[in-house]
């Protein structure tokens, strides 16, 4: 049996001035094509739906920290 991987997701969170901010959307934007979904200023809404067993596994599991655990979700985009 293999050796159960710990993968554990990091973020690291940094504000930038607006005026920063600004030019790294100029310069992304000449990168990446704009999502087709998006609207005329570049947004949408998500809505996500989480789903469970009736014994609550799912955030059990969480709370135990099982590194790898199912996930049942349903998302929406858009209005």
């Amino acid at each position: 049996m293999l050796p159960a991987r710990t993968k554990q997701r990091h973020e690291l969170k940094f504000e930038l001035p607006p005026h920063e901010a600004l030019l790294l959307a100029k310069r992304l934007g000449m990168l990446f094509p704009r999502d087709e979904h998006a609207g005329p200023d570049g947004r949408y809404t998500v809505r996500s739906l989480y789903f469970d067993t009736p014994f609550d596994d799912a955030l059990r599991e969480k709370h135990e920290g099982f590194t790898s655990r199912a996930k049942w979700r349903m998302r929406a985009y858009g209005t």
